[in-house]
């Protein structure tokens, strides 16, 4: 589950992608944290809309190994079910939807329309001619997938009951992580993996479809419902 062998080779895409606004320092994952706080601080409710330390952050998040049980429960179910049309919802840079695609699966990714999306759109189209799977959020509405998966996206979202509502309308199965709010995680301001209020989430998540699966991914849960609207 890693688009490149190393992650060197990342960094010299987001080298070439950023050009002279590159900055070598903010892949020193100390160093990319105080610049994450200086912009969390400045860009306050725009971080997700205008950062460009994000790029590094998800580059980072990639190759540390965090999401592989994340990724081993779902390519387990998909291979199970015959499920190759897979929709990524929150994709960032769409490393893991890139990583993906080379398992063999039919993967588009959805984000708000922000610098991550338009890295992974030149990045796709760059290394697969396939700029085209990338998308903007409100286009996942008119899309039916047979799977769609969020990692570490509910916390995130302004509306977590709509975005729920979202994947289960857009995909027969949603997997999710749930994810507790662990204060010693984070390094200073910038929190980039929100708690989630689990009794309510798993309300929103109980009115749109029916829980089949349950993994771990210590201090993680993973979960995979179907939708109320499979066919």
């Amino acid at each position: 589950m890693r688009v490149y062998a190393d992650i060197s080779t990342a960094w010299q895409r987001l080298a070439t992608y950023l050009g002279t606004e590159f900055c070598p320092e903010l892949t020193d994952f100390t160093v990319l944290r105080a610049f994450l706080d200086a912009e969390w601080t400045r860009l306050g409710a725009a971080f997700y809309e205008q950062s460009v330390g994000y790029l590094y952050d998800l580059t980072h998040f990639h190759y540390m190994g965090v999401k592989d049980p994340f990724f081993d429960f779902l390519l387990e179910f998909a291979h199970e079910h015959g499920i190759t049309d897979v929709a990524d919802v929150g994709c960032g840079i769409a490393l893991d939807a890139q990583a993906l695609l080379h398992t063999g699966l039919d993967v588009h990714g959805y984000d708000l329309d922000n610098p991550c999306l338009d890295y992974a759109r030149w990045r796709l189209s760059r290394d697969l001619n396939a700029a085209q799977r990338i998308h903007a959020l409100e286009d996942l509405i008119n899309q039916r997938h047979q799977l769609a998966y969020a990692v570490d996206v509910l916390g995130h979202a302004d509306d977590p009951p709509g975005l729920v509502e979202l994947l289960f309308t857009a995909a027969d199965y949603v997997c999710l992580n749930l994810a507790p709010h662990d204060p010693d995680h984070r390094y200073g301001p910038a929190d980039l993996h929100p708690g989630l209020d689990h009794e309510r989430v798993l309300a929103d998540l109980s009115k749109h479809g029916d829980l089949i699966r349950v993994g771990t991914q210590a201090p993680n849960v993973l979960t995979l419902w179907r939708s109320h609207l499979r066919p």
